[in-house]
């Protein structure tokens, strides 16, 4: 497995794990966020705008072919100014990105994709932080995959290698109170990870579907079940959690879904820790192998996750979900789908309760995976590797 262990780093380590990865100045570092409504938006940015970094700024612009409300569209220019004024806008750069399209047609993750593909050059870069607070879920799963697939590939072919962190100002309250509004009447594929759903040569394989659930998913689980038409389905809920209750609240809100619709039985039920998304990636990932195993014998099998929960978690699913696509355990006796319904049409947010959030920085590639594979020469020149990486785990 790929991230295990794992560098993660939440709320009050932020700032010395930032502090010591700057030490000394002479960083590039790229800072790519969404231009939102969200409380949260500037959350990232403030903290690492404080320590002084030679920072650059990719801002994704979304636009969905709609009008604003008034409301919405006052948040969304207090947080650009508020941008602004940190970096100056001659380090700013808007990256605008279409995501409405016609009734039917699923554009957002290629748009995202030829967007950060015209932005510029990330090798100029030493660090890459994609903060997905205030980015829809398919432009940050989606972001998040192409530039971990593009600079896994430099490196690979010997080019430089780049360092790649997501962070997030997590709140599952700020969550909720941001999610109001009408979904699309489609399902939608993080780019590269559809799945081959209707390809012809794999129709007979099982599909098994892992919704990850979070709070208000009802119609979103309708229509994801129904286009996937799958032969099992396991749904993930969050444990353990911040507030005891939530995964029994969560399985509770969607009883009647999950066990008199999808007729779910309870021993498929899994658990994927809330606050820990390396945590829940294991979790996932071991999940998806043992289906993977179980199903060889009939020639392979077709592996769906949704990402239907915090997008903490959500970054969990994509995680397990590139490590058995790309990783050393992938094989072509299965495919890997994430799919998802997108929201179309976005209600003015009700963020004024969420008291707080805590701001967690994962470092996906780069120097520390490095360090962790390399041979080192120990006692009598025996070759091994370190017992734990340089990094916080």
């Amino acid at each position: 497995m790929r991230w295990d262990p794992y560098s993660l780093t939440a709320d009050a380590d932020f700032e010395p794990f930032w502090s010591d990865r700057l030490n000394g100045g002479g960083r590039r570092l790229l800072l790519i966020l969404g231009r939102g409504f969200d409380v949260r938006t500037l959350a990232a940015a403030r903290r690492l705008h404080a320590l002084g970094a030679d920072i650059r700024v990719w801002q994704l612009a979304f636009d969905n072919g709609l009008g604003d409300s008034a409301v919405r569209s006052a948040k969304t220019t207090e947080n650009h100014e508020g941008l602004l004024e940190l970096f100056g806008e001659d380090r700013v750069k808007v990256v605008p990105i279409e995501i409405g399209g016609p009734s039917g047609a699923a554009v957002t993750p290629l748009n995202t994709q030829t967007a950060l593909q015209g932005a510029g050059d990330p090798l100029e870069f030493d660090d890459i932080v994609v903060d997905i607070s205030a980015m829809p879920r398919m432009v940050a799963m989606t972001a998040v995959s192409v530039l971990l697939h593009r600079l896994d590939k430099v490196a690979k072919a010997g080019g430089a290698s780049v360092n790649l962190h997501v962070t997030i100002a997590e709140s599952v309250s700020a969550d909720v109170g941001a999610a109001k509004g009408s979904l699309r009447d489609n399902v939608s594929f993080v780019r590269g990870f559809s799945g081959h759903l209707e390809e012809q040569t794999t129709q007979n394989w099982p599909r098994v579907w892992f919704p990850v659930l979070g709070e208000g998913q009802k119609d979103r689980l309708s229509l994801i079940q129904e286009l996937l038409d799958p032969d099992e389905i396991c749904p993930v809920i969050p444990f353990p959690t911040k507030k005891p209750r939530r995964g029994d609240e969560v399985v509770g809100e969607h009883r009647e879904t999950l066990f008199d619709d999808f007729l779910i039985e309870p021993a498929n039920i899994l658990l994927a820790s809330e606050y820990n998304p390396f945590e829940a990636y294991k979790q996932i990932y071991t999940a998806m192998d043992q289906y993977k195993r179980a199903l060889s014998t009939m020639g392979g099998c077709k592996l769906f996750v949704s990402p239907l929960s915090s997008k903490l978690l959500s970054i969990g699913v994509l995680l397990a979900c590139y490590d058995h696509r790309y990783g050393s355990g992938s094989n072509d006796d299965f495919d890997v789908g994430i799919p998802y319904v997108e929201t179309a049409v976005y209600g003015d947010p009700d963020q004024a309760g969420t008291v707080g959030f805590e701001l967690h920085s994962m470092w996906i590639r780069g120097d520390w995976e490095e360090a962790l594979s390399a041979p080192i020469v120990a006692d009598g020149d025996e070759q091994g590797r370190p017992d734990k990486p340089p990094v916080p785990n």
